[in-house]
């Protein structure tokens, strides 16, 4: 029962399971958002060079995908969001180091898509949901 409850009695908060459980949520929507728009992207947008565009595709699929998980500041507490983000660069870290775990070969492939599809969503997301929190946090009371 130590994991629920403190030695007095008091029950633990469960911000970091729920952050995390967040955190897999917000994964999913970036991956609904890769799924859905990499294709009318890759179709209608052209920026001249693969590497520009794919790169331009990344950040725009990123920002919508940030804009979706921000509606998530509605819920009462609003740490959830950009530590949930956190949560996400700790899922996209070790999927770097599960890529080094892999032969040559793969790790390079490994690498690439994670680089592709993990890196512009935690850190758009991370500057997006922390710059919005800062301003929308309440400053705690002084005392006189």
């Amino acid at each position: 029962m130590a994991l629920f409850v403190t030695k007095e009695g008091k029950r633990k908060s469960p911000i970091v399971m729920m952050c995390f459980l967040l955190s897999l949520v917000f994964a999913g929507v970036f991956g609904a958002a890769y799924a859905l728009l990499v294709g009318p992207m890759y179709r209608h947008l052209y920026f001249g060079s693969d590497l520009i565009s794919t790169t331009v595709h990344c950040i725009l699929i990123a920002l919508i995908g940030t804009a979706v998980c921000c509606v998530f500041f509605l819920l009462h507490d609003k740490r959830m969001v950009p530590y949930s983000f956190v949560g996400l660069a700790v899922l996209v870290l070790t999927f770097y180091v599960a890529a080094f775990q892999l032969e040559p070969a793969a790790r390079a492939t490994m690498l690439y898509v994670v680089s592709l599809y993990g890196l512009a969503p935690v850190l758009l997301g991370n500057a997006v949901s922390w710059s919005i929190y800062l301003k929308i946090r309440k400053p705690a009371p002084q005392a006189d």
